[in-house]
């Protein structure tokens, strides 16, 4: 069993003091920025100045055939596991960190392994809580430069994409589309000016907190909500064209992100807790915010998300399966996505390593079928992803 970061990380979140609750800013797209973009595959069939009814009025034409297996999943821990090695907390506990480069490593995500897919993928960087980082933005500042370092030294065949709308050019060229997304915020505690930092860094979606509290808000494994800058915090991302991703915030957290996001959000790794009953996991009541408000939700391969049976990785395809057909059942039929957590977690034995996506897509596609199966694969995280562009 590989050594994860959650493995040695567990249960060890900084805890911040008492957070004061309020409401956000205001600001609004201009609802004439939503055109149609025939070009792109992409038509608004109704203008108005409510962003989410605009996204929903907003389709997303499929991508057809690209002679691969399409892919498209929300989130892994790459950059920080291969880049930040003489950052805590990887200099405590070298064993969670990862070794080579996106090219070629000894983790589950490299370019080596994606040959054979088209392939786009949300790199992560993960602002570890304050227990460890004592500067979060000299850590996000020297994360996102390893990140543009790496795009540059292999750009034949992995390329950052800033705009949604290009990734199907660019899985076309045979090349990766990686897309740079946020875990924990913590960075924007000096200025939520860093938000106009990370628009320019090309960031697409950014998740408030880890399992910790930070100025923002509390994460899983507290009880406290947004505070007054992290209800500020969301407004900004919002305005900035940056989905906010619920995927660690406590209940408390989330209920008050509910009541003061805008836009549509997402929550890019997590499973159900009715079928696995784990803190992490997301209620049926959280699932149906997510759906109601247009955005998507990308199922974990984290085996403690999956399953309480086995402590180990032997989870099997039925087990994991659960959690998307329970979202499934829910009507999250074009909300349900990939978020697998690879090199942050623990996952299932035949499901490690992205080279292993294509047999667990043909095996989604016997189970659920080819069209929800797509859906499921690349079509909703693509489609939220444009509609988070355009609408």
């Amino acid at each position: 069993m590989a050594i994860t970061r959650r493995s040695l990380l567990r249960g060890a979140c900084a805890l911040g003091s008492a957070l004061a609750l309020g409401a956000c800013g205001a600001g609004e797209k201009d609802a004439g920025s939503s055109s149609a973009d025939a070009a792109s595959g992409v038509t608004v069939r109704e203008r108005t100045a409510d962003p989410i009814a605009r996204a929903k009025a907003t389709h997303v034409d499929a991508v057809g055939d690209l002679g691969r297996t399409k892919a498209f999943d929300l989130h892994c821990d790459t950059v920080d596991v291969l880049g930040m090695h003489d950052w805590e907390p990887y200099r405590s506990w070298p064993a969670i960190a990862r070794h080579g480069d996106i090219a070629k490593s000894d983790g589950e995500v490299d370019l080596e392994r994606a040959q054979g897919l088209a392939y786009a993928q949300g790199f992560s960087v993960w602002v570890p809580d304050r227990k460890w980082v004592t500067d979060p933005l000299g850590f996000y500042t020297a994360a996102v430069a390893y990140f543009r370092q790496q795009m540059r030294q292999h750009a034949k065949r992995v390329e950052q994409v800033t705009d949604a709308r290009r990734i199907p050019d660019v899985l076309r060229a045979g090349k990766v589309a990686a897309v740079l997304t946020v875990e924990s915020c913590s960075a924007l505690e000096g200025s939520l000016d860093v938000v106009d930092t990370m628009r320019e860094d090309g960031v697409k979606m950014a998740g408030l907190t880890w399992n910790g509290d930070n100025a923002l808000g509390g994460g899983r494994s507290t009880h406290n909500g947004l505070t007054e800058l992290g209800k500020r915090a969301v407004a900004r991302l919002e305005d900035a064209g940056i989905a906010v991703d619920a995927a660690h915030l406590s209940a408390e957290s989330f209920d008050d992100l509910v009541r003061c996001r805008r836009r549509p959000f997402l929550i890019s790794h997590c499973a159900s807790r009715a079928v696995c009953d784990v803190d992490r996991n997301v209620t049926d009541d959280q699932f149906k915010a997510v759906l109601d408000s247009g955005g998507v939700v990308g199922v974990s391969y984290c085996t403690e998300f999956i399953t309480k049976r086995t402590t180990g990785t032997d989870v099997t395809f039925d087990e994991l399966m659960a959690h998307f057909e329970h979202f499934l059942d829910m009507g999250g039929e074009d909300c349900v996505c990939l978020g697998g957590d690879f090199d942050g977690a623990s996952v299932p034995d035949w499901l490690r390593g992205v080279d292993k996506l294509q047999g667990f897509y043909q095996k989604m596609c016997e189970r659920l079928g080819q069209g929800q199966a797509d859906k499921v694969f690349f079509q909703n995280a693509y489609a939220f992803m444009v509609r988070n562009e355009v609408a």
